[in-house]
């Protein structure tokens, strides 16, 4: 099976496709990630003037690329900042046309984002982190970006690597995400990752 990818970034590149993989139990699913840029320059028809949004675009760019390439599986992922419920229900909506069309769509929308998830397994770490420790419910993080003393995911996913003086780099978060514990992930991040698990389920056997 191979499955077209949208991710907001490379770490989410360097993080997603492992817990695809590990979720779906198919370690060699080839997923290949599809980037903004190329999504950017596939032509999307309308009619009338209805108005599409940003991420409606890259959606149905998605498909329309997927479909020109002969692949029918597709995964788009969008952090929830914030927002998950009304992340993930647009996320899904966007797909119902997609799905009735045959295309088979996964929603991946982290709450609130990926780092969230890094943030679940305490032995995915050199040692178990200390200075700060792991948050008991990483999901429910967040606070200011731009405040470094925040606990806004990506802040305390730096600190925590601090410690340890790790890069805040997509290596790091690959080799985060490899050896995190997917059970663990589903008790720590019920919410996002356990509606991640549940959809892989349709999405693997469809």
């Amino acid at each position: 099976m191979t499955v077209y990818f949208h991710c907001e970034g490379v770490k989410d590149n360097a993080v997603i496709p492992i817990f695809i993989r590990k979720v779906s139990c198919l370690p060699n699913l080839d997923i290949q990630w599809v980037k903004r840029d190329t999504l950017k320059n596939i032509r999307i028809h309308r009619k009338g003037n209805t108005i599409i949004s940003g991420h409606y675009k890259l959606i149905k760019a998605l498909a329309a690329f997927s479909y020109m390439n002969g692949v029918k599986h597709i995964a788009y992922h969008q952090d929830a900042d914030g927002k998950y419920t009304e992340r993930y229900n647009a996320v899904t909506s966007e797909f119902r046309l997609l799905q009735e069309k045959g295309f088979h769509c996964l929603a991946i929308i982290p709450k609130e984002m990926t780092e969230s998830w890094l943030l679940a397994d305490e032995n995915a770490y050199p040692s178990i982190p200390k200075k700060p420790d792991l948050p008991s419910k990483p999901e429910d993080l967040w606070g200011q970006k731009n405040d470094a003393n925040s606990n806004h995911p990506k802040n305390y996913l730096h600190k925590v690597l601090a410690q340890f003086r790790l890069p805040d780099n997509r290596d790091t978060y690959y080799q985060i995400a490899e050896k995190t514990d997917i059970e663990v992930l589903k008790v720590r991040c019920p919410k996002s990752f356990g509606q991640f698990c549940m959809d892989m389920l349709y999405f693997v056997s469809s």
